[in-house]
């Protein structure tokens, strides 16, 4: 039997008295994810993972880069050791199936909507080039395993986040243009390549959900999909399910001029940006259609696929790049 609710629960027993409190579910999508209100009045977060989808080894690198951004001094999520010392652990109880679990300290502040300050973008632009820069930089420690965001396994008929052919409202021409949108996708991102100074370790889910805004600050949250791709990905990422809202022009110029405060981006990155952001949405088609009955996917509306495949043909037309171009 699958009960997070039941491992959450579980999981108190590993970890400083402290710690312990009342696991209460935030958010179901991957992972299940837990606020846990201490008797102090204080909090902290559980995550427990999904079966199947990082196994412990590719789990514990991507706190390793955690650990690792925290000491070059950018803020992130901080694991919670257990009474073992050991931040992962996995969690059995009797008649339940297994899932590893990770508590973090909890971070204050508000998730942003779409009516968030264009501002706030040049600021995750700044943060998003030190975590660049960082990723260029740092020697990654012996069995480090992170999962590679390619063409093929955002898009392709093995993606692990599903298959785009299944999202419901596709007829015939729409999924003859977003086949089109993707051949010419691969054929563009085959000529960009991936050369160092493109294609690294990234955060991979930049998107509003995992952002908290506290006054003046931007907090980035969530790096369970972190793992190797474009580094232009992580502008794409952070547009995701509004790709076609209005704003996007103001957001990714804001975006931009604050990443090149920090490092600099030559027109071949910004020229990527059109094939990027429509293979994210396709990507997010995919996680909707297995995903068809979360709560996240009811909330897109029945609108969300359609503006899906005019986004692709804007895409194919070239209207998508002078969009975003403002």
């Amino acid at each position: 039997m699958d009960d997070p609710d039941a491992i959450a629960g579980a999981a108190m027993a590993l970890y400083p008295e402290s710690c312990r409190g009342t696991p209460r579910l935030l958010c179901l999508s991957e992972n299940a994810t837990y606020r846990v209100d201490l008797p102090d009045g204080g909090r902290r977060v559980l995550r427990v993972h999904r079966p199947g989808y990082h196994d412990a080894d590719e789990i514990r690198s991507e706190l390793a880069w955690l650990d690792s951004l925290r000491r070059d001094g950018i803020r992130t999520p901080v694991p919670v050791r257990g009474l073992d010392g050991e931040w992962l652990h996995h969690v059995a109880p009797p008649g339940v199936a297994g899932r590893h679990v990770v508590m973090f300290d909890w971070i204050a502040g508000t998730q942003p909507t779409a009516d968030i300050d264009p501002a706030s973008f040049a600021r995750l632009g700044r943060i998003t080039a030190r975590l660049h820069r960082h990723s260029r930089q740092w020697s990654r420690p012996p069995g480090f395993r992170r999962r590679a965001w390619t063409h093929a396994t955002m898009v392709g008929p093995d993606a692990p986040w599903g298959r785009w052919q299944e999202a419901r409202g596709l007829d015939r021409t729409s999924h003859d243009v977003i086949a089109h949108a993707v051949e010419r996708i691969g054929a563009e991102l085959a000529e960009y390549g991936q050369g160092a100074e493109r294609f690294g370790l990234i955060h991979a889910d930049l998107r509003l959900a995992n952002l908290l805004i506290e006054g003046e600050a931007t907090h980035i949250i969530d790096f369970d999909d972190c793992g190797f791709s474009w580094f232009m990905q992580d502008l794409a990422a952070a547009i995701s399910f509004f790709e076609d809202h209005p704003h996007v022009p103001r957001w990714i110029g804001h975006w931009i001029r604050g990443y090149e405060t920090i490092a600099r981006l030559g027109q071949a990155d910004l020229s990527i940006l059109p094939a990027l952001i429509a293979q994210r949405r396709i990507q997010l088609m995919a996680w909707g259609a297995s995903h068809a009955e979360t709560a996240q996917v009811r909330a897109l509306g029945p609108g969300w696929n359609a503006r899906s495949v005019t986004l692709c043909r804007d895409y194919l037309a070239e209207r998508l790049a002078r969009t975003i171009a403002g």
